[in-house]
């Protein structure tokens, strides 16, 4: 093994890797992910505990929950914490008690990842008058009200500033086939979050600001 050329042992290659700085600041900081108990939303839960965050996530699905839990209990760094939480985003009860528990354990909430996503049966169905009542709302109402009632709650906590990421459907950036019901939450998502950004950087620009986007 060897780092720019000069042989090194398997132990000073640990060593090496320990001492790297750290990619960015977030030890102590306390973050919500929603969707944590897979994908994109259990990988950035550990990169954030990998970093000495104060993480808690939530997700629908008990039994992925749970397995996420063990997996990033033993990747804690310099100080982070885990909380983990099972939560129906559709709910706005078990929402605002899954923050209020967040504050309560770590005193505050200093940003929120909204990753929490379902992808339609009717995907590949082409034409609108195909689609079912019950698939369209199952989406809109995961992946449009359910980011609406996590920002809700979230920029309540957050006061004056903080960060709050939301994933959308990259559908929602223009016309495609076969996604109809991805291409309306894309742009519903993208259009909370576009109020919400607006009004934030309005109302707490000088007390350090509230950033709100979202990524597709």
């Amino acid at each position: 093994m060897s780092i720019n050329g000069i042989p090194i042992t398997e132990t000073e290659a640990s060593k090496s890797f320990s001492m790297t700085p750290p990619l960015f600041h977030m030890a102590g900081k306390v973050i919500a992910i929603t969707g944590g108990g897979a994908g994109i939303g259990l990988a950035t839960a550990s990169l954030l505990l990998s970093q000495g965050a104060k993480v808690a996530i939530s997700d629908i699905n008990a039994a992925a929950l749970s397995s996420a839990s063990s997996t990033l209990s033993s990747q804690c760094q310099q100080g982070g914490e885990l909380l983990s939480t099972c939560v129906d985003v559709r709910q706005r009860a078990q929402v605002d008690a899954w923050i209020d528990e967040v504050v309560r354990k770590f005193g505050r909430l200093d940003g929120a990842a909204n990753l929490a996503g379902v992808i339609p049966k009717s995907i590949n169905i082409e034409r609108v008058e195909e689609l079912n009542d019950e698939d369209w709302r199952f989406v809109m109402d995961v992946n449009v009200t359910g980011v609406m009632m996590c920002m809700r709650k979230q920029i309540g906590e957050m006061k004056t500033k903080g960060s709050i990421v939301n994933a959308a459907s990259i559908a929602g950036l223009g016309g495609f086939p076969k996604v109809s019901a991805l291409g309306a939450e894309g742009r519903g998502c993208r259009g909370v979050r576009g109020s919400s950004a607006c009004l934030c950087r309005s109302s707490f620009a000088r007390r350090g600001g509230l950033f709100v986007e979202s990524s597709c």
